[in-house]
């Protein structure tokens, strides 16, 4: 029996804006280990702009469709699901399933679903999956952070940026960050971060070294690449580590090998999904982001709401560089707490 008809976005060829297009098409279904959900909001990552453009770093088959993480009720379980029921919130990491998470409704593994208190705030949902478990992850798994330490994080108004800011001044670091231009500064600082640096206006080397007395950091967290990854390592102590999450500012080149002799310092790169979904180490994650945020004790600011019919005019907004937080898509917006969807 065929379903019948909803809308997602696609992009058939690698390019500009011009090539996103919303289609109609059909209904997803759960299969056995897989769940149904009508979607709420989605948010809107780097990663889809890479992909729209074609410079995404995975091998990319077009045409295809966009959307990495989203909010939304369950409609239905498949065989073998068990801890989820229709008409349960929750919050979910797209698969590498062919329709993705910026659509009327979406399927993906169980394992990628979080499940949700009721009533949770779906448009603070949206984000729960990429932002604020890359933050706990990058903090606590990739790294072992400790009372006292220092660190830097590049573009820290970004949602990840943010949730780090909170997350790693839960645990009781110093936060220090950079953004492109003072008018990014206010967000970060009222939610913890000691020092922000304009980097159109600043030297955030120089800055950082005379906040910290000329010792640097422990860890710097760069989303950037270009030369502000380069010259991170500048700010960190010996043994000191970098962790880069992507290259949005554009690929670095630089000799990473006689740059880490300099000080004795260390680099490493980060990928949510080796985290493992479903493991204990990414429960663990799950329940600390959202008992978090339930409890008001950790937040991720909306910068942008759109419809999903402006879903270009969203990509148009991240890339403006102009998104203080996390921009989301507007597709079922707070759909009821019920069950038969």
């Amino acid at each position: 029996m065929r379903g019948g008809r909803m809308r997602s976005v696609c992009v058939n060829l690698p390019g500009g804006l011009e090539n996103i297009s919303i289609a109609q098409v059909e209904e997803p279904r759960a299969g056995p280990g897989q769940v149904l959900v009508q979607v709420a909001y989605a948010a809107c990552n780097w990663g889809d702009i890479q992909k729209r453009q074609g410079i995404y770093p995975d091998p990319m088959t077009y045409p295809l469709f966009l959307g990495g993480e989203a909010s939304g009720i369950v409609v239905s379980v498949g065989k073998g699901v068990s801890g989820l029921e229709p008409g349960q919130p929750v919050a979910l990491i797209s698969g590498p399933d062919m329709l993705r998470a910026f659509a009327e409704k979406v399927v993906v593994a169980a394992e990628l679903v979080i499940p949700l208190p009721v009533a949770f705030d779906l448009r603070q949902a949206a984000a729960i999956p990429v932002a604020a478990l890359t933050a706990f992850h990058l903090l606590h798994t990739a790294h072992k952070i400790r009372r006292g330490e220092k660190i830097l994080i590049h573009a820290i108004s970004g949602s990840v940026g943010l949730a780090l800011t909170q997350q790693a001044r839960e645990a009781g670091a110093t936060v220090y960050g950079t953004v492109g231009s003072a008018d990014k500064i206010a967000q970060a600082s009222s939610l913890g971060a000691e020092m922000v640096v304009a980097r159109d206006s600043e030297d955030f080397v120089e800055r950082v070294l005379e906040r910290t007395g000329g010792k640097g950091v422990d860890l710097v967290i760069d989303s950037l690449g270009t030369d502000i990854l380069e010259r991170s390592f500048d700010v960190l102590r010996p043994f000191g580590r970098l962790i880069n999450i992507g290259e949005a500012a554009g690929e670095p080149d630089f000799p990473v090998r006689k740059t880490l002799y300099r000080r004795s310092t260390s680099m490493a790169g980060f990928e949510l999904m080796h985290a493992v979904p479903g493991s204990r180490q990414w429960l663990r994650g799950v329940r600390h982001v959202v008992s978090a945020l339930a409890e008001g004790r950790f937040c991720i600011p909306i910068a942008a709401e759109f419809e999903l019919d402006e879903v270009a005019q969203a990509q148009a907004f991240l890339e403006s560089r102009r998104s203080v937080g996390k921009v989301v898509l507007r597709v079922g917006g707070d759909i009821p707490f019920r069950t038969g969807l």
